[in-house]
């Protein structure tokens, strides 16, 4: 079964699909510059749209202040953590993490570290519900457009850009999209009806979606 992923993977990774009985390829759907900004130091509260955001934080934060961290997806979450900060929640999506700031910490001001195509739950939801919150671009994304002569039967999302990515020159809408969270999954139905949810949102709980797909087809 020819599977494509829209990350590149490690030959570790590779190797683990490989042997299940996937053919593989993959390429990088996005480009990521991390942007270089001053971060204020009232910003006490900080969430994080994604890991890329949090890895401009910390490139940007010389003087190592702990600060209460608010985080979409674990990756984010541990970069974090191993960098001396509190992680007070984390969120599956921006939407389940706003929620939880609304729910549990909406009287603190936030300073929210996201990129340019970041989605527009998190801001809407907040401005709703009178969360004061700053936002800071923390890094800028451009999609990369590959046209394969191939089609693929299993194809790996890890955002909803990935999706748009693959699909700016490719029309394959017989395929199973394998999706990092409930996000890129609503993406994914655009172009086809058969999808999957990884468990965990990282690169290897969508590689643990995969093998239990290709053990039921």
């Amino acid at each position: 079964m020819r599977l494509l992923s829209t990350k590149i993977l490690n030959d570790e990774q590779q190797a683990r699909l490989q042997a299940a009985g996937y053919e593989v390829s993959h390429y990088d759907s996005l480009s990521i510059e991390l942007l270089t900004f001053e971060i204020p130091e009232q910003a006490d509260h900080c969430i994080f749209s994604s890991q890329n955001a949090a890895k401009a934080f910390i490139n940007n934060d010389s003087a190592i202040k702990q600060r209460s961290v608010y985080c979409v997806g674990e990756k984010a979450a541990l970069l974090l953590e191993e960098n001396g900060q509190k992680v007070v929640e984390i969120g599956q999506n921006a939407a389940d993490l706003a929620q939880k700031i609304i729910k549990n910490h909406k009287n603190v001001p936030f300073y929210y570290f996201s990129g340019n195509l970041r989605r527009p739950e998190m801001p809407q939801l907040l401005a709703q519900n009178q969360v004061v919150f700053h936002e800071v671009p923390a890094y800028e994304t451009r999609l990369n457009y590959p046209e394969f002569g191939q089609q693929f039967e299993t194809v790996l999302f890890f955002s909803p850009t990935g999706v748009q990515s693959y699909h700016k020159k490719n029309n394959n809408t017989n395929y199973t999209a394998i999706c990092i969270g409930e996000t890129t999954r609503a993406e994914a139905l655009a172009f086809t009806s058969h999808t999957a949810t990884a468990l965990h949102t990282t690169v290897d709980g969508v590689l643990d979606a995969a093998l239990q797909h290709l053990e039921k087809a």
